[in-house]
C-alpha cells in the first residue's frame, strides 16, 4: 500500500456538523475561531483533549499570541470552557469543552424550526382565510348558496389546479361584468388565462390594458372603414 494512502487511513477523519458550518456566524463565531475549534476537535478525535499551543500554531498557521486571544474570545463568548477532570488514579487533567457552543447551536436550531413551523401555520391560516373569502364572494355575486358540486369544483381549482384565490376572484369579477353567473364560465376564464401565461393580478391588469388599447384602435379603424366588421381580440364562449 502506498505510504500516503496508509497514512491517510491511519490518521482517521474528523466529522463536522453541517448545521454548525452553516450557522456558526449566528453563534457569534468568526472564521478564525471556527478554524481553531476544528483543529482542537481534530486533536480530541485523536485522543488529545488538551492539545499543546505549539501544536495548534503548527496546524493553524497562527501565532501563539493569536491562539491565546481566540481561546479567550471563545471563553468570553460562552462558546467554550476549560474543564478539569480527575482520572481513576486521582490525577487531574484539563480538557477543552465545547458543550456551551453546542447548547447555543441547539437553541438556535430550535428557534429556526419554530420559526419555520410558525410561518407554515400562518400560511395555512392565510390559505384557509382566502378560500373562505372566495366562497363568500362567489355566493354573494351569485345571490345564493353554493351547491355541493360547486363547492367541490372550487376546491379542485385551489387544491388540484393550484389556482390562486385572488385569480379566482378576478375571474369571478370578469364573469359578473359579462353578467354570466356560472362556475363553468369562470373556469373557462381561468383556463384561458393559464394558456396565455396570465398568472398574477398584475398580469390580468396588463392584459386588460392591452385589450383596451387594441379595442380603441379597432374602433378607430372601424370608424374610418365601416364596411369592415370588428373582430373581438379576447372572447370567452358562454
Amino acid at each position: 500500500m502506498d505510504k500516503f494512502a496508509k497514512s491517510l487511513l491511519q490518521s482517521g477523519n474528523t466529522t463536522i456538523s453541517n448545521i454548525l458550518l452553516k450557522n456558526y456566524p449566528k453563534l457569534g463565531m468568526n472564521s478564525d475561531q471556527l478554524v481553531l475549534y476544528l483543529q482542537i476537535k481534530r486533536s480530541i478525535d485523536m485522543g488529545s483533549y488538551f492539545p499543546d499551543i505549539n501544536e495548534l500554531t503548527d496546524s493553524t498557521g497562527m501565532s501563539s499570541a493569536k491562539i491565546y486571544q481566540i481561546l479567550h474570545e471563545l471563553i468570553q463568548n460562552k462558546l467554550m470552557k476549560i474543564k478539569t477532570l480527575t482520572d481513576k488514579r486521582g490525577q487531574s487533567f484539563d480538557i477543552y469543552d465545547f458543550s456551551l457552543m453546542y447548547d447555543k447551536l441547539s437553541e438556535l436550531n430550535q428557534n429556526i424550526e419554530d420559526e419555520h413551523f410558525d410561518n407554515k401555520d400562518v400560511n395555512v391560516e392565510t390559505k384557509e382565510s382566502d378560500r373562505k373569502e372566495t366562497f363568500n364572494k362567489i355566493e354573494s355575486e351569485f345571490g345564493r348558496p353554493l351547491s355541493p358540486i360547486e363547492i367541490e369544483t372550487i376546491n379542485q381549482w385551489i387544491n388540484d389546479d393550484h389556482y390562486d384565490t385572488k385569480m379566482i376572484q378576478l375571474a369571478l369579477r370578469e364573469s359578473v361584468l359579462n353578467q354570466v353567473y356560472s362556475l363553468k364560465y369562470i373556469d373557462r376564464i381561468l383556463v384561458n388565462w393559464e394558456k396565455a401565461n396570465i398568472k398574477t393580478p398584475a398580469d390580468v391588469e396588463k392584459n386588460r390594458h392591452e385589450r383596451e388599447i387594441r379595442r380603441n384602435k379597432n374602433n378607430s379603424v372601424s370608424t374610418n372603414n365601416n364596411d369592415k366588421p370588428e373582430i373581438p381580440i379576447f372572447k370567452i364562449d358562454k
